[in-house]
Parts: C-alpha cells; structure tokens; sequence
C-alpha cells in the first residue's frame, strides 16, 4: 500500500481534537454544517498536525471488524476481517471470510514470542501446502509498521483517503456533531478518485479502466465516530456511483469491538500439521501463489 504515515496520524489527530471542543455538548447537538463546518473543523485540523500520536495503531489489547463490499455492475465482492491484538509483547490474529463464497477464508497469526508467523489455510487455499497450517518468517514490515498489518489496513487505507482528500479540499467536511454519552461523529464527502487512489480496495484495470472522470469526482460519504476517551469506534464508507454506462455500489467500514486477551488468539496444532516455510525465499513464493488464487 502507498501509504502517507504523516497524513494517517494527522487525520486521526485531528478529529481526537474534536473531542475536547465537543466533547461536552449535549447528546446530538450539531456543531457547523457546510462550509462553516469545514472551517469549523479544518481549524482543529491544521491545530493537530503535529501531533502524531493516538493513531489506529497505537490502540492495544483491542478487537476489531471490518467489513469490504464493493459492487461493479454484476460482479462484487462481500468479505470481513476480524482481529485481535494483544500483550506486551503483543500477539496478533486477523481472520479474513468471504461472505461470497464461504471457503474462501484464511486467518494470520503472529505470536508474541519467537521469530516465526502462522497461515491457517482456509478450503480455496489448500492447495498452497500439504497441511492446514504454514509457518513462516515473521513479517518486519508487519511488526515495524503498524499499518501494514490486515487487521488494520482498511481504517488506515481509509484514514488515508480521509487525510488527501481533506489536504486538497477543506471544504469535503460535511458535518460534526456530539452523541450520547459524550460521542463525537465526523462527516465528509471523499471522491472515489480518492478511495481509488488511497486503494481502499485495489481494483483490477478492467473495473478501473471503465471509470469516468466524473464518476472520480463522485462522493463517497464517510463517517468518523470517537468514543468518550477520544479513541476511534469506526469508519465507515458509503456510496452509489453511475457513469459510462456503469452502476457502482460500495460500502467499507471498520470498528473497534472490544477489549482483547489471550483467549481471542489461537491454539497451534501438533506439529504435524505445519508445513514449515524455512526462509525469505520460501514465503515469497508462498505469498505468490496465494496472490494468484486471491487473483491479487
């Protein structure tokens, strides 16, 4: 993923800083709607810029959903991902399902300890391996950067689109108001250029090559909401697009769930049931193969 880190940290900072200027109005109340919210909220924005901290990542001992649909006329794809992460060193387990076709399914799971990571291999991927666990070198990338995980990668693709989007239009933001129980919701309209830039979901040329410049243009409305203690509760993403002779249906959301612990992470079998992949080598050949049944 082409990620910008700093506009990842600075859109999550911003909208935390909502918290302490909304963060005591009553249940609904509306702050700014238009073009006084983007000037409302695009001050606490250009205030929070520097603050790199209380990102997606940062948050621990959590669990989290996400869930992907993306429709192009007659062909879509309907899947979730749910995760946890937990410890101090901390254990991880993401479990990706298709709601289009139920074998389509994998779960990676990198303990806390030791120097290796775990593929349980869902029915559409045996073929990747002789036994339903693989094991692998740990990923640096997934341990150094914290959205590189899949557990988080769609709030962060996301908080992306978010970040470009509003550095090139501060007029995106729609609105902001407080909720129950001290809750704050954030909301703004993205262009789907952005949400196909961002790659939000990475679309194969024949889908993307049909869209139109005006279809880029189109609004993808999104939905930030915080909890009281200013943390993220979800992103959500939503829109339907027509042009060129195409219908577009998408709709992409993330979630925190709850607090994690040992127990949300898994059991490994006997080791009979591994295939061990020794090396670097090894797990790029693995992770090509199983691009190319994901047809990545």
């Amino acid at each position: 993923m082409n990620k910008r880190p700093t506009t990842i940290l600075c859109v999550l900072s911003a909208v935390l800083a909502l918290t302490t200027a909304c963060g005591q109005g009553r249940a609904g109340t509306a702050v700014p709607k238009g073009d006084d919210a983007a000037t409302y909220v695009g001050t606490k924005f250009e205030t929070a810029m520097n603050k790199l901290q209380d990102t997606i990542g940062q948050q621990r001992d959590v669990t989290s959903e996400s869930g992907a649909y993306f429709r192009f006329d007659e062909k879509y794809i309907r899947s979730t991902i749910s995760s946890a992460r937990t410890g101090s060193p901390e254990g991880r387990v993401s479990r990706q399902r298709s709601q289009k076709n139920p074998d389509d399914s994998i779960d990676w799971y990198t303990p806390a300890d030791g120097t290796v990571e775990y593929v349980y291999l869902g029915p559409v991927y045996k073929s990747l391996a002789p036994t339903p666990w693989v094991s692998m070198p740990k990923s640096e990338a997934g341990l150094a950067i914290p959205c590189a995980w899949v557990g988080i990668i769609t709030a962060c693709k996301m908080a992306d689109a978010i970040a470009v989007s509003y550095n090139a239009d501060k007029k995106i933001v729609k609105g902001a108001k407080s909720l129950p129980e001290n809750r704050i919701e954030l909301t703004a309209d993205i262009p789907f250029g952005k949400f196909m830039e961002r790659r939000v979901e990475i679309l194969p040329p024949s889908i993307s090559g049909a869209v139109t410049a005006e279809m880029k243009k189109a609004p993808v409305r999104t939905t930030v909401s915080l909890n009281s203690d200013g943390t993220l509760n979800q992103i959500v993403m939503d829109a339907k697009i027509e042009g060129g002779g195409h219908k577009i249906e998408l709709r992409y959301d993330f979630r925190f769930t709850g607090k994690a612990s040992a127990q949300d992470l898994p059991k490994l079998p006997d080791a009979s049931q591994i295939t061990v992949l020794p090396d670097k080598a090894a797990k790029d050949d693995f992770n090509r193969r199983f691009s190319a049944l994901k047809g990545v």
